[in-house]
């Protein structure tokens, strides 16, 4: 169950939607203009998987040109007030994460550092045949 509801909030755009959504209905196109980096294509992949998973709901309206709206489903409402503690807990604690990370790559290049100086020396020592 746990790995179901992963699933939907793992394709990178789903929550970005979601979150515009939170605001009432939009079109596609301003969805678009809103979110920052999707595509045309993987906007529309997107709202489609939220469509088939039940948390977007797509209203086509008859006209010329067809007016497409979404909007969050109830059940799209009630997953986004679950996240809402997981939210709190990243805004919470986005300093630490960011510190963490920035000792973690100065750690990794200090590392690459280390054994790129060690590679070196290693191939400027010439070795003695029987001695090591």
């Amino acid at each position: 169950m746990l790995q179901g509801a992963l699933g939907v909030l793992g394709a990178k755009w789903s929550l970005a939607v979601l979150a515009r959504l939170t605001n009432g209905t939009h079109r596609f196109n301003e969805l678009l203009r809103q979110i920052d980096g999707v595509s045309r294509r993987m906007l529309s992949a997107t709202l489609r998987q939220l469509e088939r998973d039940g948390l977007v709901l797509r209203h086509v309206y008859a006209r010329v040109p067809a007016r497409v709206e979404y909007e969050l489903s109830d059940t799209g409402e009630a997953l986004l007030t679950a996240l809402a503690p997981l939210l709190d807990w990243g805004k919470s604690y986005q300093d630490e994460i960011a510190d963490a990370r920035e000792r973690f790559d100065r750690l990794q290049l200090w590392r690459a550092a280390g054994q790129e100086m060690q590679q070196t020396h290693s191939a400027r020592q010439p070795r003695v045949p029987g001695v090591y």
